[in-house]
């Protein structure tokens, strides 16, 4: 696995991302570093608030912008 930059978003951040075809928007709860063989990208855990729920290990590359 080679060097990955550095993480685009950080914790508390309100961002949009990408889940099947729906575009949500939540706040960052948790970052995950890539630090597995098998996958070379950040990820993050974001609760939406309107469904009451958190989406883990959204790849960084889901993560649209932040609000």
């Amino acid at each position: 696995m080679g060097h990955l930059p550095p993480l685009k978003f950080s914790l508390n951040d309100s961002v949009q991302f990408r889940i099947a075809n729906d575009i949500l928007t939540g706040v960052i709860e948790f970052a995950d570093f890539a630090h597995s063989p098998r996958r070379a990208y950040h990820s993050y855990s974001i609760f939406v608030e309107e469904r009451g729920c958190s989406f883990a290990h959204v790849p960084e590359y889901d993560v649209l912008e932040k609000n």
